[in-house]
This record gives C-alpha cells, structure tokens and sequence, in this order.
C-alpha cells in the first residue's frame, strides 16, 4: 500500500470530514492518523494488478468445476462428439489459468 493523499495538522472538523468522503467513502482508501497528519493509504498498481489476476483465476477454476459437472451428462450418454469439446474448452482453461499463474 502507499499513500494516496496527505492532510496536514492542523485542520478543522470540516476538512478532516471532507478528507474521509473524498478518499474512503467515494475512493475505497483507509485513512491512518498520524500526529501530523490524516492519511489515505490505497493499493499500488501493481497490488492492484496482482488482485485482479487472482480474481481472474478464482473465475476460470469455478468455469472448470462448472464445465466439469455438466459434461457428466454427456458422459452418462456417450455423446462423445461434446465430450471431446468439453474436453477442449476446459483445457483451454487451464492453459489460461497457469499462463497467468506463471505471469506469461
């Protein structure tokens, strides 16, 4: 995490609340009061980042189950042409999932 925004002391009831909505309410970030001042502490790009492809991979293993699970049905009935799609799409899946696991 870094510093975002910085208000310094001394400040009046007002600015510290306008201080809060500006950057908690509206921007998400925690506010840390020190003795010289009010900061707002938000995630670096790359933390960001780094949230976002983690949540990208909880997306792709839940397709996986999902895809997993109904390709049963097909496999009950030997359809064997969707099987072989199925079989297709989920791997392409994982491929997706470890190039990002990796950081291709």
């Amino acid at each position: 995490m870094e510093i975002k925004a910085i208000l310094n002391k001394p400040y009046t009831e007002k600015q510290r609340a306008d201080f809060i909505v500006a950057n908690n309410h509206r921007l998400g970030y925690e506010i840390r009061e020190t003795e010289e001042e009010l900061q707002a502490w938000g995630l670096t790009q790359e933390e960001i980042e780094e949230q976002q492809k983690q949540t990208r991979i909880v997306e792709l293993e839940n397709k996986i189950n999902t895809l997993k699970q109904e390709s049963v049905s097909e496999l009950l009935y030997g359809n064997e042409p969707n099987i072989h799609v199925y079989k297709d799409v989920i791997q392409g899946l994982i491929d997706t999932m470890e190039s990002l696991k990796n950081g291709d």
